[in-house]
């Protein structure tokens, strides 16, 4: 079975940016995904359309990166762990915890949160950053991570960063 073109499976232009993507990404999530209606399948063809259309948008802007380098290290880690809330009071929770963290560089409520790691105890993290996107599962919420660092240090490790996100998530007092 052939597999489809990324760009017409997220319903964007070949000349969309890595913002549209994932924008594009987290509307179809909420149509497709199987706990509101839609199939397993579905919702691995997104994932996949999304990973492809974002290397082919990498690879399209690797001459501007060589040019003036602003990442140089990047890991992403989709469905990186699940909060047994809804995505707002998730949001709020990663709130606090992005706040003792570093500072929050962009935020799409309760969708996405972007934030510094520069105050967090993970290694390498001086220079690091990591964005939250959050997807509604059956009454919880699924985080996916991206975390990156602006140097050419070993970088920082996902793993790393979600054990350090779940353990301070943990730390939070939820209201039941």
């Amino acid at each position: 079975m052939a597999t489809r073109d990324p760009f017409l499976v997220l319903s964007v232009e070949r000349g969309a940016t890595a913002d549209e993507i994932r924008r594009a990404w987290r509307e179809r999530a909420r149509i497709v995904h199987p706990d509101v209606g839609g199939s397993v399948a579905a919702m691995q063809e997104l994932n996949e359309a999304l990973h492809s259309a974002l290397g082919y948008v990498e690879e399209s802007t690797s001459v501007k990166v060589a040019v003036s380098p602003v990442l140089v290290r990047r890991e992403r880690d989709i469905s990186s762990f699940t909060v047994d809330v809804l995505p707002a009071e998730c949001f709020e929770a990663l709130l606090i915890v992005a706040g003792i963290s570093g500072a929050i560089s962009h935020e799409e409520p309760p969708y996405q949160l972007e934030f510094s790691l520069h105050d967090s105890d993970v290694t390498g993290a001086l220079n690091g950053w990591c964005r939250c996107d959050l997807v509604p599962e059956a009454g919880a919420t699924t985080v996916s991570l991206l975390v990156g660092t602006e140097t050419s240090a070993e970088g920082i490790s996902v793993e790393e960063v979600r054990d350090y996100l779940v353990a301070n998530l943990n730390a939070i007092e939820w209201p039941n």
